[in-house]
């Protein structure tokens, strides 16, 4: 009975054993490869995962990863950061430098990153040391220092390609320090500060130059406003002398007309008069009235555009209309 019950026993424990050693448990981010009696079988993926016990077990693959704080059998999925460790190269020109390096790379087939590829970390270390020894290589130093970020693209293609059959896929590459000798660092630094000095007086030079040709440009802009404002006070005194002359023979040659229209007026009277009586009177008003008649033509053709009405025009006028009050009188006298 003792027997049989620890037989029991036994059998339960083996089987709970057998059941737990066929579930595996993959975390977040890894992976795990699996082989049965020696050859690959399958990757296990984030999960819970079954397996065969005692035929199926888990490949160490420390050599995979970067990081340390995980299990032998398990590959890190997440992108890693590996340095580079300071490296001297030589450019196009013989200047050695010294180069640091940072590479960022993720594990996209976990198969090939174990099966095709011994160690690739340190395939990747030294796959990277040797590109960019060749890379500064076929640069002189100026273009190394100034073109950091093609160096990078370049580095990152040229390393990504090589890693692509190690199920390895290179994120980017970053160059973080380029050291020259201290000697062509100091050589540099006085090389900058002349290269400062030179483009502030080129500054200062053209900044003179801009404000010598605005104040050029200024006395340019006065002087010909001031010549249009010139030229225009010309023009408009021009014109209001013109104004004024035209007003001037306007008015004469109104005031002219008045004295013709007058002076026929006279006379159309006075031949009234001359027919109706044979006074002395008439004959000496119609003689007057001719010689202002004559005096008004010679006015109005003449080349003067001024002229003096005689003193005694009113006189004139008085008279032409003291004809006319006679004329009238008599015309009445006539009727009664």
């Amino acid at each position: 009975m003792d027997a049989m019950l620890i037989i029991n026993i036994s059998i339960a424990v083996l089987v709970i054993f057998i059941s737990l050693s066929a579930v595996k448990q993959v975390s977040q981010g890894q992976a795990a490869i699996i082989e049965r009696l020696g050859k690959y079988q399958t990757t296990l993926e984030p999960g819970l995962n079954f397996v065969i016990p005692f035929f199926d077990k888990q490949k160490i693959v420390k050599a995979v990863n970067m990081s340390t704080d995980l299990p032998d059998n398990r590959i890190d999925l997440r992108e890693q950061i590996m340095d580079i460790p300071e490296q001297e190269v030589i450019s196009k020109d013989n200047i050695r430098m010294q180069v640091d390096t940072l590479v960022f790379y993720q594990i996209i087939e976990p198969y090939k990153s174990v099966y095709e590829i011994n160690s690739p970390v340190y395939a990747i270390k030294q796959l990277s040391q040797t590109t960019i020894r060749n890379i500064f290589g076929e640069m002189d130093l100026d273009t190394s220092l100034s073109a950091r970020d093609s160096i990078n693209d370049r580095l990152r293609s040229i390393l990504d390609e090589a890693t692509d059959k190690w199920g390895i896929k290179i994120i980017r590459v970053e160059i973080q320090d380029i050291i020259p000798p201290i000697e062509l660092k100091d050589a540099m630094q006085k090389q900058m500060v002349a290269e400062r000095a030179k483009r502030e007086k080129i500054t200062l030079a053209e900044a003179d130059k801009q404000k010598n040709i605005l104040d050029a440009e200024g006395i340019k802009q006065k002087q010909i406003l001031e010549a249009e404002g010139a030229n225009k006070a010309v023009i408009l005194t021009a014109q209001a002398e013109k104004n004024k002359r035209v007003l001037e023979a306007e008015g004469e040659s109104h005031s002219i007309k008045m004295v013709q229209e007058a002076v026929a007026e006279g006379l159309d009277a006075v031949r009234d008069v001359l027919g109706k009586t044979d006074g002395i009177e008439g004959v000496v008003l119609i003689e007057t009235l001719k010689t202002q008649q004559e005096i008004a033509k010679s006015l109005a053709g003449g080349t003067n555009s001024k002229f003096f009405l005689p003193n005694d025009l009113a006189g004139l006028f008085g008279a032409i209309g003291g004809v006319k009050e006679i004329l009238d009188l008599s015309k009445n006298l006539k009727k009664k």
